[in-house]
């Protein structure tokens, strides 16, 4: 696998973390991650949300390891997300 990403994107796994690159964020970031999700490890979004430098918020989604159900999250509980805009937009 690591080979085939390499061929297609030029990069090694390694080398596609975004847990460095979160230290250049410069706007408020909301992240939000089904937290049992199949492809995601929590420690890795837990350092990427430590590493940004502004203000931020880490929202875990919970029951479900479908990353389909992070996506559609928002749409069926808007109350989060419109708090985050209404804070931020307003």
């Amino acid at each position: 696998m690591e080979q085939r990403v390499r061929v297609h994107t030029g990069f090694r796994l390694d080398e596609m973390s975004p847990v460095q690159a979160a230290r250049s964020v410069t706007v408020p970031t909301l992240l939000y991650q089904v937290r049992d999700d199949v492809l995601t490890r929590p420690d890795d979004v837990q350092a990427v949300y430590d590493n940004i430098p502004v203000d931020k918020d880490l929202f875990w989604i919970e029951g479900s390891t479908r990353r389909w159900d992070g996506y559609r999250y928002f749409a069926q509980n808007p109350q989060r997300i419109l708090g985050w805009f209404d804070r931020y937009l307003s």
